[in-house]
């Protein structure tokens, strides 16, 4: 399996197809659930529409999925700078890049910093500010930040919300697991999980995660959108229920000569379930070709 060591994090990745590149920032934030679940990840699926026609990249985040955790780095410039990392690994000056879900803001950011290594941008299921502080999820969040930073992990563990027994994911998942029909397996999954852990790993983890949502708090990409040049495309499912679709829709507004579509009775995570996206981003992809 290939992996590279990038700013410091062993990270695992894969590339598939010729042609231009194209590269997949993926959603979610480091928990002991994506680390329990990554043997179980098998070959590509969706995946493989891109690559029929792209040079395809695919990579798990630092402290996600079979790359490595670390201490820090989770910054959203961190992270943008991990992606220019691998592009230079794998020799690759520009590509198409999506960015989706909790890989949104990465994307804008990379986008807005590095436009000459941007060929176009999607923007799938995100938004400029992922935790606003209406949000009671957001202010949870912080509660827990607050409690970590003056008493530690431990202490942030032990009193951790309702509910929560393996990752703050269930917090944002559930509704969203609830609209496609899957809860109960996926209330299964994490009982049978929190059976395999220790306390240890647990509490460890938890603050894994914390630090690195702790990257996303009080960050409005609004003025970082404004300078995104390249052609750009938010796509948002209409029956997302952890990224609501008003949220898409402003990102949009907020870009200059974005377009939105919107994907009537598709969920989160619309480009990774859903063909008729993908094949319409193929398309996007085409008409933006690089034709020196």
């Amino acid at each position: 399996m290939p992996y590279a060591c990038l700013n410091g994090c062993r990270m695992f990745y894969e590339v598939r197809g010729e042609s231009e590149a194209a590269v997949f920032i993926h959603g979610g934030f480091p928990s002991i659930d994506m680390y329990l679940r990554a043997p179980s990840i098998g070959p590509w699926t969706w995946e493989a529409d891109f690559a029929a026609a792209y040079r395809f990249i695919a990579y798990d985040r630092r402290g996600c999925w079979r790359s490595a955790r670390t201490e820090t780095g989770y910054g959203l410039e961190d992270q943008a700078r991990d992606l220019v990392a691998l592009l230079d690994h794998l020799e690759v000056d520009e590509a198409h890049v999506i960015g989706s879900s909790a890989g949104g803001p990465i994307a804008i950011l990379f986008a807005a910093i590095y436009p000459e290594r941007t060929r176009t941008l999607v923007l799938a299921g995100t938004a400029a500010d992922l935790w606003p502080d209406e949000d009671p999820v957001t202010r949870i969040v912080k509660e827990q930040l607050e409690i970590l930073e003056k008493q530690g992990a431990e202490a942030a563990w032990d009193n951790r919300p309702p509910g929560v027994e393996l990752s703050l994911d269930v917090l944002w998942e559930r509704e969203e697991m609830k609209e496609r029909g899957v809860l109960p397996e996926y209330e299964e999954r994490i009982e049978k999980f929190v059976e395999q852990c220790t306390r240890k790993d647990l509490v460890l983890w938890y603050e894994t995660q914390l630090r690195a949502i702790s990257a996303y708090l009080d960050r409005d990409l609004t003025e970082t959108c404004a300078r995104i040049s390249v052609p750009t495309r938010v796509v948002h499912g209409s029956n997302d229920r952890e990224v609501p679709a008003a949220w898409g829709r402003d990102l949009a507004a907020k870009i200059r000569g974005a377009e939105f579509i919107m994907y009537p009775d598709e969920s989160h995570g619309v480009v990774h379930r859903c063909g008729a996206v993908r094949a319409e981003l193929i398309a996007f992809f085409q008409k933006n070709r690089n034709n020196p």
